[in-house]
């Protein structure tokens, strides 16, 4: 292979990936967007991505798996229900967002016995409408009429990405095998330092003062510049100096 064949199979490679995570990133970057938007904030954008994600777990229990099932053999094997070329994945994942809502309504209906999924859409929904109608109570109907849309655009949004991301992380295990290990640990790296900005920056644990090794730094209640160290009780009395051993 020279360097040509080597360089094209690469960009192959690299639009390829670009594309199966598009979908991904375009609603990672309208949820940044509602975010930032001082009508909208961060606390109703996770509001309604909670119940986008809750309706997007329903979709999943509601969607039938290629095969019928899902073990190692299934997963894993050659020739296999997940053993699909990208244009078969293409199809398999539009096949499946398409009918995702109908199967969802229809097993609500007819084999929800004992109401488990009909309470998770509900508890969604009576979010979504008591966040709505509280929006028309503290602003302007047409700031809140543009809030409802965001509302309904990035839970609808949230659902069709969470069974997308169930769908490609399955078929990934398939195409991967084994370098999906990899993979988990560059997504985990993106996690902790969002250098692509793929996920909301979490604040950093801070523990509590208690669980602090000796001589580490804190910070005291009254002033945040005082720097104060932490000291071994009755150390002193122990050894018969002002300061310890």
């Amino acid at each position: 292979m020279d360097i040509l064949e080597l360089f094209a199979s690469g960009t192959v490679i690299l639009i390829g990936t670009l594309l199966i995570a598009a979908p991904l990133i375009v609603y990672r970057a309208l949820f940044d967007t509602a975010r930032h938007w001082h009508a909208y904030g961060a606390g109703r954008a996770g509001i309604v991505e909670l119940c986008g994600f809750l309706i997007g777990i329903c979709f999943i229990l509601t969607t039938p798996l290629p095969g019928g099932g899902l073990n190692a053999d299934l997963l894993f094997g050659v020739g296999g229900p997940w053993d699909l070329d990208p244009p078969a994945f293409e199809a398999l994942v539009v096949d499946t967002l398409a009918e995702a809502p109908d199967r969802l309504a229809a097993w609500l209906a007819e084999r929800d016995d004992r109401l488990n999924l009909t309470l998770v859409v509900g508890f969604a929904f009576a979010l979504l409408a008591g966040r709505g109608a509280w929006g028309f109570y503290r602003t302007y109907w047409r700031v809140a009429l543009l809030t409802l849309a965001m509302d309904l655009t990035l839970a609808a949004l949230a659902s069709v990405a969470t069974l997308y991301a169930m769908l490609l992380g399955l078929w990934l295990l398939n195409r991967l095998n084994f370098w999906a290990l990899a993979v988990a640990v560059l997504v985990m790296q993106e996690y902790r330092y969002n250098t692509l900005g793929l996920f909301q920056k979490q604040r950093h644990f801070r523990a509590p003062k208690s669980m602090l090794p000796l001589g580490a730094p804190v910070s005291s209640g009254s002033d945040n510049s005082r720097r104060k160290r932490v000291r071994a009780e009755g150390s002193g009395r122990a050894t018969g100096r002002k300061f310890g051993v």
